[in-house]
């Protein structure tokens, strides 16, 4: 849904007024969800790890994106450019935490380096984000922080052990830090999606089919009937990163179609 303006101009949304920063942003589900936050009247830092990529979206966010290369595994950097859009944009409301890194090897033959670099990136990186996120948001009297997990973290995926122990992990993460952040009226929930139609996912079936055990395109008919769409995922963070979920922490919002209900 695109905002409107009033008579006078001003932006109007549900989170006209608010800061936000998307981490992963460049594409993907953290694209559709720093578009969708702009849409609804946000400011948005638009992060990735990739400066051509973070530059790319904002202009195609157009507006008041704002374009920021953040490395999440690096905690300093993390800060810094926390630090960096807090001083250009005047706050900081809302935190999405969508950068992520998939894997493709059995725990037999898992690399540690391998291992380390995933859990870096997804889940190191969510700690990161969190960490220092947390004074600005305390500043402004509090926010709502939504990490993206996956059902990943809640099935068995063969070939997926470092990405699904990640995922898991910030589904635990996610736990501890609602509980912790309550007090400041920091909300912290988790949006859970199963197969989302990316171009990291299409691009990479035979992975996922292994994963899976079963051909992706089988997978996504048998169990969820359909693809995912970015938007959709977009369309619930909107919601949690907004003022219908005030009385919304600890959330884990399953996107999955009913999917995971099946056995």
């Amino acid at each position: 849904m695109m905002s409107n303006s009033n008579l006078d101009g001003a932006v109007v949304g549900q989170l006209a007024n608010q800061i936000a920063i998307v981490m992963g942003a460049g594409r993907g589900i953290g694209a559709a969800i720093a578009q969708r936050f702009s849409d609804e009247g946000a400011t948005v830092v638009v992060a990735d790890i990739s400066q051509c990529g973070a530059e790319a979206r904002a202009a195609a966010i157009g507006g008041s994106a704002i374009p920021a290369r953040c490395d999440v595994a690096d905690e300093a950097d993390v800060a810094a450019t926390l630090e960096a859009a807090v001083a250009r944009t005047g706050g900081l409301d809302i935190v999405v935490n969508c950068a992520a890194l998939g894997s493709a090897t059995p725990v037999a033959d898992t690399d540690r380096s391998d291992w380390d670099r995933v859990l870096g990136i997804t889940l190191n990186g969510t700690l990161h984000t969190i960490k220092h996120a947390v004074p600005h948001l305390r500043n402004r009297g509090g926010g709502s922080i939504i990490n993206i997990s996956s059902i990943a973290g809640r099935r068995a995926m063969p070939a997926m052990a470092a990405y699904s122990a990640a995922k898991a992990g910030v589904d635990a993460l996610t736990r501890t830090a609602a509980i912790e952040l309550r007090p400041d009226n920091i909300r912290v929930n988790a949006i859970v999606p199963a197969m989302i139609r990316t171009d990291a996912a299409t691009g990479a079936t035979g992975v996922l089919s292994t994963a899976l055990g079963m051909p992706v395109d089988r997978y996504v008919t048998d169990r969820q009937h359909r693809w995912g769409d970015p938007d959709e995922v977009a369309a619930v963070a909107t919601h949690l990163a907004g003022p219908d979920a005030s009385f919304t922490t600890g959330l884990f919002y399953m996107l999955d179609n009913a999917s995971t209900l099946l056995p």
